[in-house]
């Protein structure tokens, strides 16, 4: 079930505006009336043992992250038959695919301090223990902040590195 604009959501979300979506869910703009502020909901519609497991290890692991380029998480929640959700901080501003459809190319100038920042997130990421891996670094992923913070968002299928799990064919 998708969301609409004036809904609220655990009695304290309530639904802004859609801004993206996939085949197994959406991200919403929302206001949390409790802290006041704007945040990202980001709905996923499979509620499947398997998919909320999965879910609920995204929120673990995002909750424990503190970085000046990653989101914060602030909540997570299940909706038995209708969804699961995960909320956290709302990001003003432009990813990469969007400004360079809109500008054309960009300079280097500009784009390499960006490009230093996603590396430091990864880095971060990469250091944790266990090390965490994005595994969908791209244009759209990359969001530009009103003040000119490179953001490293969405990690559904980011994964725990795990040495035991390497294959070195196929």
């Amino acid at each position: 079930m998708h969301l609409s604009p004036g809904q609220i959501i655990k009695d304290r979300y309530k639904i802004n505006r859609l801004l993206g979506q996939g085949g197994m869910g959406a991200v919403y703009r929302v206001h949390d009336t409790s802290l006041n502020i704007p945040v990202a909901l980001k709905e996923n519609l499979d509620t499947s043992p398997e998919a909320k497991k999965q879910f609920e290890r995204e929120a673990q692991l995002l909750a424990r992250l503190s970085h000046p380029n990653l989101p914060r998480v602030i909540d997570h929640f299940f909706i038995p038959g209708q969804g699961q959700y995960l909320v956290m901080d709302y990001i003003r501003g432009e990813d990469l695919k969007s400004m360079r459809k809109r500008l054309g190319l960009l300079p280097e100038t500009q784009v390499l301090p960006w490009i230093i920042q996603v590396c430091n997130a990864l880095s971060y990421l990469h250091n944790q223990h266990p090390p965490i891996i994005h595994r969908d670094i791209k244009p759209a992923n990359i969001k530009i902040s009103l003040d000119g913070q490179a953001m490293l968002v969405d990690f559904g299928i980011a994964k725990i590195y795990d040495q035991k799990l390497i294959t070195t064919a196929g």
